[in-house]
């Protein structure tokens, strides 16, 4: 299944207030059943991380956790949004995988 993106502020407001929630160390997993027939993923990372260099190194970081993870375990067609946390950027990526893994597991319970 492909992984597209959430684009609009209107459809990461809807995950954010009608969606189930699950969070670790590093990150905030957060889903929405839709009606769509995508699987459709949103990444944030606020100014907590750092600054612009340090925010989009992480986005990309999470954008490959995102194509590694996802097709493999996320069957249904949901929305996704997956927010940063401050740690993110110190993490080894190996560990970060692990920790993706287990959220998309205790969310799809």
């Amino acid at each position: 299944m492909n992984v597209e993106k959430l684009k609009k502020s209107k459809e990461y407001s809807l995950v954010f207030t009608g969606g189930k929630r699950v969070s670790s160390k590093n990150f905030n997993l957060q889903v929405l059943d839709t009606e769509t027939n995508s699987l459709r993923v949103g990444i944030t990372a606020s100014k907590k991380i750092g600054n612009a260099t340090k925010r989009n190194f992480v986005k990309r970081r999470m954008r490959s956790l995102i194509n590694i993870n996802f097709p493999r375990i996320c069957l249904e067609p949901k929305d996704y949004v997956l927010v940063a946390k401050k740690g993110v950027a110190l993490t080894k990526f190996e560990s970060l995988s692990e920790e993706l893994n287990l959220l998309l597991k205790k969310i799809e319970k």
